[in-house]
C-alpha cells in the first residue's frame, strides 16, 4: 500500500473518530445542562474540539498499529492499548488540564481506561465473528489414517 493512501486512510479516520466524539460529547452537554437546543455553541470550546482532534488522530495511528500483519496479533493488541493509553493520558490528563493527582487517581483512571477498552474490544470482536467479518482459522491437515499395507 503507498504510503499516500496510508495518509489518507489515517485522515478520514480521523476526521470520523472526531465527529463522533464531538456529537458524543455535544449530546452528554445537552443532558446534563439541560440545554433547549442540541447546538449549543458553548458544549465545546475550540480548545476542547483541538484536544479531540489529537486525540482522534493518535487513535486513528493506533487503529493503523492494529493493522500490521507482520507482528503477531498479541504484540500488535498490546501496543494498541500503550498507544491508547499514552493518548488518552497525554491528551486529556495531561494537556486538558484535570486535577489529577497521586497514585491512586492516576491508577483508578487507568483502569477505567482499561474497562473500557476491554468493554469496546469485546463488543467488536463478537460483533465482528457474529457477522462473519473475521478471518476463519486455518485447519490443520489431519494426516491420512494408517493402513496396513501387509494385510
Amino acid at each position: 500500500m503507498s504510503p499516500k493512501t496510508i495518509v489518507r486512510k489515517i485522515l478520514v479516520s480521523t476526521c470520523v473518530i472526531c465527529t463522533v466524539i464531538s456529537v458524543v460529547f455535544y449530546f452528554i452537554a445537552a443532558i446534563v445542562n439541560e440545554v433547549e437546543s442540541l447546538f449549543n455553541e458553548t458544549a465545546l470550546t475550540f480548545r476542547q474540539f483541538l484536544l479531540i482532534l489529537l486525540f482522534s488522530f493518535l487513535v486513528a495511528l493506533a487503529n493503523r498499529l492494529l493493522s500490521v500483519s507482520r507482528l503477531h496479533i498479541a504484540l500488535r493488541i498490546a501496543i494498541h492499548y500503550a498507544t491508547l493509553l499514552a493518548a488518552f493520558l497525554v491528551v486529556f490528563i495531561r494537556a486538558g488540564n484535570l486535577k489529577i493527582s497521586g497514585a491512586s487517581t492516576v491508577f483508578l483512571s487507568i483502569m477505567i481506561f482499561t474497562v473500557l477498552y476491554l468493554a469496546f474490544f469485546l463488543a467488536s470482536y463478537f460483533t465482528l465473528r457474529f457477522l462473519g467479518a473475521l478471518p476463519k482459522r486455518k485447519e490443520e491437515e489431519k494426516p491420512a489414517a494408517y493402513q496396513s499395507r501387509f494385510k
